[in-house]
């Protein structure tokens, strides 16, 4: 049986541009980023000269307004930014559903999502374009949280549908002091934070009780993350050169029909094939459901470790 496409609802909300308010009926509901302002990043604009926030604002708004123009309109104003857009979602084979697509719990939330792609018939990637000069690590978990709440209200408006991908879309092309640009043009996965996480921090700002977020690192382990990543990155590159030596090496051994050599300060010892035979527990259990294999389990205890994925 085929799968019935899923077209988008319409959240029934009215966005007000100029005050960026939203409305369903004759309530103003509240909207995400405010919201995150005021639970997790209350200093996000400290000691940032008002000019300064206005400007990158207006900057920002300039860049969505062409790329919408150029999504829903087909118009494309020449900018580096738009040029870049299009190379981007070529090269990723993001297909646009709709722009600045309102999602809400249609009781105290709203929010625009900047860009839907159209994965198949009932998966959506949703997408937050982003026009700041530098990418810190802060920006990257705003917006993680912003992202997350978006696709638990994405499939909360839209009951069939599911959100696939987060993206940052990181695009800029600004002017310098020197003459020279500043270039970014880059897409940034992002990954999920579960629904549940995203439900406790709305219902916490709705009872005026301060989130704790499961996610904060203390800075005096953060601050190991550089050389953290340059370690496992060393690592990987050793691994990987010792894994071509070695492959070298046991190919001679086998050209030489050799076994074992021997240096002053290593022994290699080249291991023949052979097969290796091992007892299906599983299969077993399932051919004899009858038999209690409890008295025949072997418990040891396992330590702890820690896994660090990049």
């Amino acid at each position: 049986m085929a799968t019935k496409r899923i077209e988008l609802k319409d959240s029934g909300v009215f966005f007000n541009e100029e005050l960026h308010q939203y409305w369903l009926g004759n309530k103003q509901l509240s909207g995400i980023t405010g919201m995150l302002q005021r639970q997790l990043f209350p200093d996000e604009f400290e000691g940032i000269p008002e000019y300064r926030i206005k400007s990158a604002a207006e900057y920002g708004t300039d860049v969505h307004t062409s790329i919408e123009d150029f999504d829903k309109n087909w118009i494309n104003d020449g900018t580096r930014e738009v040029a870049d857009y299009i190379e981007i979602c070529k090269d990723h084979g993001l297909v646009h559903e709709c722009s600045e697509y309102t999602v809400t719990d249609s009781k105290n939330w709203a929010s625009n999502i900047d860009k839907v792609y159209r994965v198949d018939d009932t998966t959506f990637d949703i997408c937050d374009i982003k026009t700041y000069g530098t990418m810190t690590a802060e920006k990257l978990e705003k917006a993680r949280f912003q992202l997350s709440i978006y696709a638990y209200l994405f499939e909360l408006q839209n009951k069939k549908a599911k959100v696939g991908n987060l993206f940052i879309m990181h695009l800029r092309n600004k002017l310098k002091k020197d003459g020279t640009f500043d270039h970014i043009s880059n897409l940034i996965s992002i990954s999920r934070i579960p629904s549940e996480i995203c439900r406790e921090l709305l219902d916490c700002d709705l009872r005026g009780e301060q989130f704790e977020n499961p996610y904060n690192i203390p800075e005096e382990i953060r601050n190991h993350e550089s050389e953290i990543r340059e370690l496992i990155q060393t690592k990987n590159e050793v691994e990987e050169r010792l894994s071509t030596l070695k492959s070298k090496i046991l190919l001679e051994m086998e050209m030489m029909d050799v076994k074992l050599w021997f240096t002053d300060t290593m022994r290699l010892t080249r291991k023949l094939p052979g097969i290796r035979t091992s007892f299906d527990l599983q299969a077993f259990k399932n051919d004899h459901p009858d038999i209690d294999f409890e008295s025949y389990m072997k418990t040891s205890k396992v330590a702890g470790s820690l896994v660090i994925a990049i």
